[in-house]
């Protein structure tokens, strides 16, 4: 017992001291389109949409038809009035034997030109699908990274902001203990001391969080070290202004989907109307047919190709026809209505995400020089203190403040990297091109 337990305290040690290896945003997000499930689901998808548009296409080539058979057949004849001069059998034994085939090609059917354009919709849903899906997930991915670099800085702070709590609680206590300082503010430096080991606590707890969220996504476990720089500016863009990327938001994935969904309605449409119309399919074929026997006692053989046009006009479905086109009149209104509501809500997200860029750049050059502040108003306050001119409370307040303002600022920096992503995501140009612009901007330390 006293070895086992030796043994599994040792293990939980040495799984402690092993560290994750260090990953950057393009890493994890290469990563994950490795391994989402998602993702692979959605090429499944897109393979299968592209079998569509083949099967699409097949509508409208030759159809052959092969058909054979073979039967023995007994037979027993009776005759009324046999004809004279003309033996006929009465007892027939026998092999029937025919094999012939068939080709169609369709002249005219709406109804099949009608599946090839389903067809080819539906391969480019799969298409536009794939590429939706691979955005989400390369959106989803780098948000969980920018969340372990932040929740990591923050435990950072909070480390920071604990050490120098205990630094000042051990020296009002000592103050106290000497009468240079009142028992208030032993007990608020305490005070202040405990609440930052519970901060510390929080946050290491959150970090773990956000890692397992990453690890869920990329599939490894792995730290995020980023050595945040502190002139860093606001990332530009290529485009300059709100109605440009109002303009690119048309070419969302969202808008393309409703686009193939009322070609898709179209082609619906197209088919319905297929039904009342009439078709025409050329059809040629060849045949032989074979017999061992006959009633004039020989076998005989027949051979015959033929080649020709068929029409075929339906008259009366009892009114399934006209209803189905109705029908699907109100499905292309639904499909073009749709089609309107995703552009609105293209250009609306697309105006959001520019804002929320907006927001966030100016948002970092205003905590950066908060964070210039807080570091003068530290240095100036325990010069102030040693020298007697402030207090130990002011002291306090004083890295409170610095320890936000080092975390706000790393919190600003995510905020902005993640709205940068938002913005192309919106437009529909989100891919690895742009994590590698914001990984350069933030420059991580490997």
């Amino acid at each position: 017992m006293k070895y086992g337990l030796l043994f599994f305290t040792t293990m939980l040690l040495s799984i402690g001291s092993v560290q994750a290896a260090t990953v950057s945003l393009e890493e994890a997000v290469d990563e994950a389109l490795l391994h989402a499930p998602a993702l692979q689901s959605a090429q499944a998808a897109r393979n299968s949409g592209h079998e569509d548009a083949a099967i699409g296409r097949a509508w409208l080539r030759p159809y052959l038809a092969l058909n054979g058979s073979w039967n023995r057949v007994r037979q027993d004849n009776v005759y009324y009035t046999p004809p004279a001069g003309f033996p006929l059998a009465n007892e027939l034994n026998m092999v029937q034997s025919y094999y012939g085939i068939k080709a169609y090609q369709p002249l005219f059917d709406l109804g099949k030109w009608s599946l090839y354009k389903q067809g080819l919709a539906s391969s480019a849903m799969g298409d536009i699908s794939l590429k939706l899906t691979r955005r989400q997930t390369i959106l989803t991915t780098a948000a969980a990274w920018l969340d372990v670099m932040r929740t990591t800085h923050r435990l950072r702070a909070a480390k920071a902001s604990e050490q120098a709590m205990v630094k000042l609680a051990e020296q009002a206590s000592a103050a106290f203990e000497v009468g240079l300082e009142p028992v208030n503010s032993s007990l608020a430096a305490i005070s202040r001391r405990d609440l930052a080991r519970a901060q510390r606590i929080r946050a290491a707890l959150v970090l773990h969080q956000a890692q397992a969220v990453l690890l869920s996504l990329s599939g490894n476990s792995a730290d995020v070290v980023v050595a945040i720089d502190r002139s860093i500016a606001p990332l530009l863009l290529d485009h300059a202004s709100e109605q440009q990327w109002q303009q690119l938001a048309d070419h969302e994935e969202n808008v393309a989907l409703a686009k193939q969904a009322l070609a898709l309605a179209a082609a619906s449409k197209l088919k319905a109307l297929g039904g009342a119309m009439p078709k025409l399919q050329l059809v040629a074929g060849w045949e032989k047919q074979r017999s061992s026997a006959g009633i004039f006692g020989t076998g005989s053989e027949v051979q015959s190709a033929s080649i020709g046009v068929e029409v075929s006009m339906p008259l009366y479905a009892g009114g399934a026809t006209w209803a189905q086109l109705r029908k699907s009149e109100q499905e292309k209104i639904r499909a073009d209505m749709d089609l309107a509501e995703a552009q609105r809500g293209a250009h609306l997200g697309a105006q959001q995400a520019w804002l929320q860029w907006q927001a966030t750049g100016f948002e970092l050059t205003a905590i950066k020089a908060a964070l210039t502040s807080a570091r003068s108003e530290q240095q100036a306050a325990h010069a102030g203190f040693d020298a007697g001119l402030r207090t130990l409370t002011e002291v306090l307040d004083a890295e409170d403040r610095l320890a936000n303002a080092r975390a706000t600022l790393v919190d600003s920096i995510a905020s902005h990297a993640l709205s940068v992503l938002q913005l192309y995501a919106a437009v529909g140009a989100l891919d690895t091109d742009k994590v590698a612009l914001v990984q350069q901007w933030l420059m991580p330390s490997r």
